[in-house]
């Protein structure tokens, strides 16, 4: 491995030192096929495309809401899954044994609002918010935890909108139909709007909460303990793929079509501008997990209690590193 290489690793895994356990190559029966993981078509799931660019061996499983995706790893009927990271936290605390390995991503959502609202050359005001009917993707979202901290700056709850519950893929059109005065959720839906003139970003969530998490890859545990080469292999096709898509964006654009089903020009203008989404720094830290869940607190969510070493599972991504350091 080239030294420039490894050095863009290293900023993309982030890693913690702490904890670090070698996995043991020889203990394990792999099914490489089998592995299924679901993901919604979104950029914050960009990493999927792995499956194309690395010739991944997963099977991607589509779902069109966070409700179906997240009954569907409650069930196993899938293995993992790209999921919000307080509906992850929801579903372990229901004890739905599953682990976090590493973050999808940081920033990479908008909060977009009707044509009007913002008026030209004016800087959005929160308070203009106040009545508004604005869509999001789960009570159990980072975004609904998004919305309620900028809110929180002009002294106001989400009890001072309308929230309306709502599958990504139909925010654009319900604003185009003026269904909903705004929504908040991930890309690519914000810049589609703004894209065909539908809607105004009021504000990108990393100037609400600079390098947030947001979508986590979880896995069944009994999965991270069976098939743990399968993982291992998955994990350093993603954080190439991470790579590839900092370094690459048209091309990562290119790759993309086929499972977010938008245009390459759309997804290679987002990932071209600066830190609107992000895909290093993807290695989970404490304070991620114990931020979300002082949010859920305060925001009247959930009252949820989850150990970080219980939750999250840093021993794929700390030895695809060293991996990765070892074959230099």
């Amino acid at each position: 491995m080239h030294r420039r290489k490894f050095l863009h690793l290293a900023n993309t895994f982030f890693l913690s030192l702490s904890g670090l356990n070698a996995l043991n190559a020889k203990d394990i029966t792999i099914d490489f096929k089998g592995i299924k993981i679901g993901y919604l078509p979104i950029t914050d799931h960009l990493l999927i495309i792995a499956k194309t660019f690395r010739n991944a061996n997963f099977i991607p499983i589509k779902f069109a809401s966070w409700s179906d995706l997240s009954e569907a790893l409650r069930t196993k009927s899938i293995d993992g899954a790209f999921i919000l990271t307080p509906l992850a936290l929801k579903l372990a605390s229901q004890k739905v044994k599953i682990k976090a390995i590493l973050a999808a991503h940081r920033n990479g959502s908008a909060l977009i609002v009707k044509k009007g609202l913002i008026q030209e050359n004016n800087q959005p005001h929160i308070r203009s918010l106040k009545g508004l009917k604005i869509a999001i993707p789960s009570r159990f979202s980072t975004h609904y935890l998004l919305l309620a901290d900028l809110l929180s700056q002009s002294n106001l709850t989400p009890n001072d909108i309308k929230l309306i519950d709502m599958s990504p893929p139909e925010m654009v059109s319900a604003l185009k139909n003026k269904s909903i005065d705004g929504f908040i959720v991930a890309e690519p839906f914000g810049i589609a709007a703004q894209t065909n003139n539908i809607g105004d970003l009021f504000i990108l969530s990393k100037d609400i909460i600079p390098n947030h998490i947001c979508c986590l890859l979880t896995f069944h545990t009994e999965v991270l303990q069976n098939q743990k080469q399968a993982i291992m292999a998955i994990t350093k096709d993603f954080l190439e793929t991470a790579l590839f898509i900092q370094k690459q964006p048209q091309k990562a654009a290119d790759l993309s079509t086929k499972f977010l089903g938008q245009r390459p020009a759309l997804i290679q203008n987002l990932l071209l501008q600066n830190d609107r989404v992000i895909y290093n720094n993807l290695a989970i830290k404490e304070e991620d997990i114990t931020r979300t869940l002082l949010d859920m607190q305060k925001y009247k969510i959930e009252n949820l209690h989850q150990n970080f070493e219980e939750f999250v599972d840093s021993n794929f991504i700390q030895n695809a590193f060293y991996e990765s350091l070892e074959n230099e």
